[in-house]
């Protein structure tokens, strides 16, 4: 009977469940925001390409 009780009572696998659901709930963030942060990413990249540095003027 005791060893019934202990079946119930075994944690060993409960970080791991905590670490799959923290990844799911990462997964789906990434999801939803993946468009915002390709869109941000892209106009970061073409306002670094555009940028003109004068090296004239960097003296001043």
């Amino acid at each position: 009977m005791k060893s019934a009780g202990k079946k119930f009572n075994n944690d060993k696998g409960f970080g791991t469940i905590e670490l799959v659901i923290l990844i799911a709930i990462l997964v789906g963030l990434a999801l939803i925001f993946k468009t915002f942060v390709l869109e941000y990413t892209l106009d970061l990249i073409d306002n670094i390409k555009t940028v003109e540095i004068n090296i004239q003027d960097l003296g001043e």
